[in-house]
């Protein structure tokens, strides 16, 4: 296999950009769908300058405008989504905090959650403390401080029910599983995690009246979002396929159930072209540019946490 690439979006706010972006690709590569990547990793055969595209999330913009570009150009692609956040239209947490007063909330954040770190935490982001807990603790510190300051949140923002399943009914779009509530599974308990696996399938298949057999994992860092024992369970589904964020190019060899996806929300020609070819390196250029990465953030942050404080918690 040469050139093989998945790319993965998550807001398209520009359908023009989108478009080109595709036909840029498409120039190069041969679109193909999720179930003929399965057969490619599955049957070992031989394939050059293929590309899936894939979504996770779920957000409007998908409906509003990346949707309606994929069918004008007939461009399969996999929309990975939590069921229970479509059937509650209530914001993901990583949403719900982008409207708070972020100097504010990090004060309350690090006030309610210092003891579970061995040092001070002060200097790291918001988003990356957050994502080295459980989802339990996320939602009870973003609940209160909602609480506590009386804030009125935004409207729904991701797609609705209705729109899914009609989305559901395209021959160009399958759905993907993407855990219920978009935990990172990692800092869950097994409990937790086979759950979040096991009931979105069950959810999204009731509302699509279809099979569902590709997953993606929330955030997707191997090692550090999800691991060995999140894999096992995926392998008790029906799922061909689980795919992660590791950015690199997909090979024969590639496991069915972390397949790496390059990762694109913005750029022209040349970006999008260096950011496929340096795929596999592009963290480690980013940091060479003194670039903060999120992923050495949280492997700095894991070194610090007090795992015993965090099951008293």
């Amino acid at each position: 296999m040469n050139k093989c690439v998945v790319i993965t979006f998550h807001r398209i706010y520009n359908k023009e950009w989108f478009k080109s972006i595709l036909e840029y690709i498409g120039d190069k590569y041969k679109y193909i769908t999720a179930n003929q990547l399965y057969d490619i990793l599955n049957y070992r055969m031989p394939s050059y300058n293929i590309c899936h595209i894939t979504f996770d999330d779920g957000h409007k913009s998908f409906y509003e405008n990346a949707y309606p570009i994929l069918k004008e150009l007939g461009i399969p692609a996999t929309l990975f989504i939590s069921p229970q956040i479509v059937i509650d239209e209530k914001n993901y947490w990583f949403q719900i905090i982008k409207d708070f007063d972020q100097n504010h909330f990090k004060v309350f954040l690090i006030n309610n959650i210092n003891k579970l770190f061995k040092n001070n935490i002060n200097k790291y982001s918001i988003e990356s403390i957050l994502k080295m807990l459980p989802y339990n603790i996320i939602n009870y510190l973003i609940n209160n401080y909602i609480l506590l300051n009386k804030i009125l949140l935004k409207p729904y923002i991701n797609i609705t029910l209705e729109q899914l399943e009609e989305i559901s009914k395209s021959d160009l779009i399958e759905i993907g599983s993407h855990t219920i509530n978009h935990p990172i599974l990692a800092n869950e308990t097994i409990e937790n995690a086979e759950y979040e696996i096991f009931e979105s399938i069950l959810q999204l298949q009731k509302i699509i009246n279809k099979n569902v057999y590709f997953f993606a994992f929330p955030n997707g860092q191997p090692n550090l979002d999800f691991t060995e024992r999140e894999i096992n369970i995926i392998h008790k589904t029906n799922i061909k396929l689980a795919f992660s964020t590791k950015s690199d190019k997909v090979n024969i060899n590639s496991n069915k159930y972390i397949i790496p996806r390059i990762g694109i929300s913005k750029g022209n020609n040349i970006y999008i072209k260096n950011k496929i070819y340096f795929s596999k390196y592009w963290e480690t250029l980013r940091e060479l540019t003194h670039i903060k990465t999120e992923t050495k953030e949280r492997l700095r942050l894991k070194s610090l946490l007090d795992f015993k404080e965090i099951k008293t918690y």
